[in-house]
């Protein structure tokens, strides 16, 4: 049974889980219904879920290094944030805890504040063919491009209000440079935001005479960047026998890059294997491939949680 008057509230729900730490059981009490109908709407949201029982308490044992970085080296809330994986909003009730004095909001300008998931859902796009652009003044803006509105569409209504003006996305048309015909993209871009040029430092390095997108090292692969990476930049071709094969087009990245990859999809539980593409200049040439197990996994993991319908045909029904 889907409870479609708890639709209206699924705002509540996530800041409740995200900003708030509740647990799924909690906020399943409040609403009288159960944990798995909670977690539903959150994964339909792009929300990563923790572990049942898990909240982040563990921010308690962090609480000095917090201060210092908010006190001492000028960060803002949202770069602490997003080094613990949590919200903007969970990182001021620990200074605010600790009777630290916070800094008016002029000295933080133009920040909109992004949840954890909204950070994902950005890397995510990163990973495929989202990219972010450095101004003269050293500003960022985030854009994504693709030929399918609809997920355009979704990824400017999962991220903050204001980010994205109300005219997009709007439709640009190119030539086809292997047909005569024309084709068209959608595309949304964003205001300035300090997260942008804070994770411009990070995920983009000096290479020949441009920038390049990189993986940071460190990087960890969460479920909501791992699905739209694949919306983004994933492939499934149906064989007339086995799994279908589930395929992430990464060859544009060096292979550091590669590697780091297909360490995080490892983690995740999805064994996979690289594939060199012959006439690649730009990049590795190296795509990831996952294995066949793992991609009936993948599918019947992501199936269910694929909210754009344009790409329904990623999502196929796997026979076992």
């Amino acid at each position: 049974m889907r409870y479609e008057w708890l639709d209206e509230q699924v705002d509540e729900i996530i800041r409740l889980y995200v900003d708030e730490d509740q647990s799924m059981q909690s906020i399943a009490d409040e609403f009288d219904v159960s944990s798995g109908t909670i977690r539903k709407r959150l994964l339909e949201n792009d929300v990563s879920t923790r572990p049942e029982g898990s909240r982040y308490v563990w921010l308690d044992d962090h609480t000095e290094d917090i201060v210092e970085r908010y006190t001492k080296k000028g960060e803002s809330l949202q770069t602490i944030a997003t080094n613990y994986g949590t919200s903007a909003d969970a990182i001021k009730r620990r200074l605010l805890e600790s009777n630290v004095e916070l800094r008016d909001p002029p000295s933080e300008p133009d920040d909109l504040g992004f949840t954890p998931a909204q950070v994902s859902i950005v890397v995510g796009e990163l990973l495929g063919d989202g990219c972010l652009y450095q101004m003269e003044s050293g500003s960022c803006v985030f854009q994504v491009t693709n030929n399918k509105r609809e997920h355009v569409a979704h990824v400017k209504r999962r991220l903050p209000d204001g980010l994205i003006s109300s005219g997009q996305p709007y439709s640009v048309t190119r030539s086809n440079a292997f047909t005569d015909g024309d084709y068209t993209q959608w595309v949304i871009r964003s205001r300035v935001q300090p997260l942008f040029r804070e994770l411009y430092d990070t995920w983009y390095e000096s290479y020949e005479d441009r920038h390049r997108k990189v993986v940071p090292e460190n990087y960890k692969l969460d479920e909501t960047a791992l699905l739209h990476w694949y919306w983004g930049d994933g492939n499934c071709i149906l064989r007339d026998s086995g799994a279908p094969r589930v395929s992430f087009a990464t060859h544009g990245f060096p292979e550091n890059s590669v590697k780091t990859l297909q360490s995080e999809l490892e983690s995740l539980g999805y064994a996979n294997y690289t594939v060199k593409q012959k006439g690649v200049t730009n990049g590795s040439g190296l795509g990831i491939r996952l294995r066949d197990g793992s991609s009936r996994h993948f599918i019947g993991q992501f199936g269910p949680r694929n909210v754009v319908s344009e790409y329904d045909y990623k999502f196929p029904t796997v026979e076992r």
